[in-house]
């Protein structure tokens, strides 16, 4: 929580149905800390593993928005919130 205090970003990232549960704790206990200015949430899809048949498993692109958001809806959290850590805080990370 160092970091958060001091203003850095938490970015939470590889979002996926085997880490959902963690990562919607995680997201929750921030903002219940006061840091959901700082929240960046990504899900890493698409991967191609070389060596594995077929590439590997394919994570299709649409977790975070069918699947995890929701989550994070019925946990009360505000759709303008969520908003914020996919539109708002990203922008505000890449300022230049």
């Amino acid at each position: 929580m160092q970091c958060a205090r001091r203003g850095a970003w938490i970015e939470y990232d590889g979002i996926s149905p085997k880490s959902a549960d963690k990562h919607k704790d995680l997201v929750l206990h921030l903002l219940e800390l006061g840091f959901g200015d700082q929240i960046l949430i990504s899900q890493d899809a698409g991967w191609y593993r070389p060596g594995e048949p077929g590439g590997g498993e394919v994570r299709g692109f649409g977790f975070l928005q069918d699947r995890f958001l929701p989550m994070l809806w019925e946990a009360g959290v505000a759709k303008a919130i969520t908003d914020k850590f996919l539109v708002d805080n990203p922008r505000r990370a890449l300022e230049v």
